[in-house]
C-alpha cells in the first residue's frame, strides 16, 4: 500500500502539520506502508527528509492549493498511490472533490468543521466530535485518542517534584510576535527557575533568544531537538502555544500554562482551560501585551504549590496516551480496504 501525505510547513504557517503528519508516517511505516510527502516548496522539506522520509516537491504555491491540481493529478497519474492524507488550512472543496474523484483520501481537520468531500475526515483534538460536522462523515476519527503523537511519547515515566526549578517555554514552529521573548522579559529576576525555551526552525527571533540566554544564565535555548520528550519530562512546567505540543505535554503530564497567539489555537487553548486542565495564558490576538504577565502569574502559582501541579499532571495523563498515530494509522489501513470491497 501506498500513501502521500501532502502537508507544508515554512515561517508563516509553522511545522505543526508537517510534524504532526510525520508521527502517522511512522505508524504507517511501522505497518508496512510505504509513505512519501508532497509538498509546495521546499521550506520544510529537510526536516521530513532528517527523519528519513521521501519527499516529493511540486514547486507551487502552499496557499493557493487549487492552483496545484493540475500538477498534483498528474503526478498520481503517474505513480499511483492508494491513499492521500491531506494537511492543510488552504484547501477548498473543490480542491479536496476533484482529488477524491481520483484517490482515496483522508483529510485532518481542526478549523472548519464541514463534510468534506473526503473518504475520511480526522480530527483528533480534544473537542473532536461527529456532531461538530453536517451532515456526519461517512469515516471520521475523533477526540484526543487519536492525538497522533510520535513512540517517544508512549509509557514515559515522569514525577512531580516537589520544588518546581525547570520550566518549558515553546511557541512553535514559527513565534512572528517574538512571545518567548516578551514571556520571558515579564519573569521576575529573582525568581529561581531555569527556563528551557525551544525555538522552532522558522522563528525570526532567534538569535535575540541566544543573545537574551548570553545575559541570563536562567535562560537555555534549544533548536531542532530531536527527543522532545527527553526534554519535556526534565520540566516541572510547561509554558506553551496552542497545538500538538499540548497533546504531547499531556501524554508526559507535565501542567502547563496555554496561550494562543492565531486563530486555530484559541478552540484548543479555550477547551482544555474549560475542562480545567490546563491554566489558561491568554489569547495575544485580543489580549496583546497583557497576556505574558498572566502567564508569569499561573507559573509563580504552580511553581507554590506541587499539589496543584500534580492535579493538572493526572487529569493530562488521563486524556492522552501516545497511542494516536498508531490508532490513525491502522483505522486508515482498516477503512481503505473496508472501502474497496
Amino acid at each position: 500500500m501506498k500513501v502521500w501525505i501532502r502537508a507544508d510547513g515554512n515561517e508563516h504557517i509553522g511545522t505543526g502539520h508537517v510534524m504532526r503528519c510525520l508521527a502517522i508516517a511512522e505508524a504507517l511505516e511501522a505497518a508496512g506502508v510505504q509513505v512519501c510527502f508532497v509538498m509546495a516548496d521546499d521550506a520544510a522539506a529537510k526536516l521530513v527528509k532528517s527523519r528519513g522520509k521521501k519527499v516529493r516537491i511540486l514547486h507551487t504555491r502552499y496557499d493557493s492549493m487549487e492552483e496545484e491540481l493540475p500538477v498534483l493529478t498528474a503526478v498520481m497519474e503517474e505513480e499511483h498511490p492508494d491513499m492521500l492524507l491531506i494537511d492543510s488550512y488552504y484547501v477548498s472543496d473543490a480542491y479536496l472533490e476533484r482529488l477524491t474523484e481520483q484517490v482515496w483520501t483522508a483529510y485532518i481537520d481542526d478549523k472548519s468543521f464541514h463534510s468534506y468531500p473526503v473518504n475520511m475526515i480526522i480530527n483528533y483534538n480534544i473537542y473532536g466530535d461527529r456532531g461538530l460536522y453536517h451532515p456526519e462523515p461517512a469515516y471520521s476519527l475523533m477526540g484526543a485518542a487519536y492525538a497522533p503523537l510520535r513512540p517517544e511519547f508512549r509509557n514515559v515515566e515522569y514525577h512531580v517534584r516537589e520544588q518546581a526549578e525547570a520550566v518549558l517555554l515553546t511557541t512553535g514552529g514559527s513565534d512572528r510576535y517574538d512571545l518567548a521573548g516578551q514571556i520571558l522579559r515579564a519573569v521576575p529576576k529573582e525568581i529561581p527557575v531555569v527556563f528551557h525555551v525551544v525555538s522552532g526552525i522558522f522563528n525570526p527571533h532567534y538569535d535575540e533568544l541566544c543573545r537574551m540566554a548570553l545575559e541570563d544564565d536562567r535562560i537555555r535555548v534549544h533548536r531542532n531537538v530531536s527527543r522532545m520528550s527527553e526534554l519535556m519530562k526534565e520540566c516541572d512546567i510547561a509554558i506553551t502555544a496552542g497545538g500538538s505540543t499540548m497533546y504531547e505535554l499531556s501524554a508526559i503530564g507535565v501542567p502547563m500554562i496555554s496561550f494562543s497567539f492565531v486563530d486555530n489555537q484559541e478552540k484548543i487553548v479555550e477547551t482544555f482551560y474549560q475542562k480545567k486542565i490546563t491554566c489558561y495564558g491568554g489569547n495575544y490576538l485580543t489580549e496583546g501585551d497583557l497576556m505574558p504577565g498572566r502567564i508569569v502569574e499561573h507559573m509563580t502559582e504552580l511553581m507554590q504549590s506541587r499539589e496543584l501541579r500534580e492535579h493538572y499532571s493526572s487529569l493530562e495523563r488521563h486524556l492522552v496516551d501516545g497511542n494516536g498515530a498508531s490508532r490513525i494509522a491502522e483505522e486508515l489501513c482498516r477503512v481503505y480496504e473496508e472501502d474497496r470491497i
